[in-house]
C-alpha cells in the first residue's frame, strides 16, 4: 500500500479529472434539460385544462414524443460520459486491493456528491442524474431518473 499522503494527492487529481468530465457532461445536458423543463410546464398547463380541444390533445402527444426523444439524447450523453469516466478510473485507481479500499472511502463518495451538486444535471425532483462508483471494478454507473 502506498503512502497515505501520496494516495490523497492521487485521489485529488483523479477527482479533479472526473469533475472536469462531469462539468462537460453538465454543459452538454443543459440544452435538453432546459427544453424538458419548458415542455413539462406546457404539458402541465394542457393537462390542467378541463375541456381539452383536439389541438391540445395533439400537442400533448407531440410533447410526449419530444420528451422521449430528449430522454434518448440524455441517455446517449450519459453513456458517453460513463465510458470516459471509466477510462479515468482505470487510469487513476491503483490495482492494489488495500489501496483500493482507501480509495473507496476517500474518493467514491466525493464523485457521487459531484453529481448531486451539479445543477446542470437535474430539474427538481422530476429529472436527475445519479451516480454510483465501484472502486474495485473501476467503473461508474450513472442513472437517469425521470418522472414524466
Amino acid at each position: 500500500m502506498g503512502n497515505p499522503k501520496d494516495d490523497k494527492k492521487k485521489m485529488a487529481v483523479a477527482k479533479k479529472d472526473v469533475e472536469g468530465e462531469v462539468k462537460k457532461m453538465s454543459l452538454k445536458m443543459r440544452p435538453p434539460l432546459t427544453e424538458v423543463g419548458e415542455l413539462l410546464k406546457r404539458k402541465a398547463e394542457l393537462e390542467a385544462k378541463k375541456d381539452q380541444t383536439p389541438e391540445d390533445k395533439a400537442e400533448l402527444k407531440a410533447i410526449e414524443a419530444k420528451l422521449a426523444a430528449l430522454r434518448k439524447t440524455m441517455e446517449k450523453e450519459m453513456l458517453t460520459g460513463t465510458k470516459r469516466i471509466d477510462l479515468m478510473l482505470k487510469k487513476h485507481i491503483p490495482d492494489d486491493k488495500k489501496a483500493a479500499k482507501a480509495w473507496e472511502k476517500g474518493f467514491a463518495g466525493g464523485v457521487v456528491d459531484l453529481f448531486k451538486a451539479d445543477p446542470g444535471l437535474k430539474i427538481g425532483k422530476q429529472l436527475f442524474i445519479g451516480a454510483d462508483v465501484s472502486v474495485t471494478k473501476k467503473k461508474i454507473k450513472m442513472t437517469l431518473t425521470y418522472k414524466f
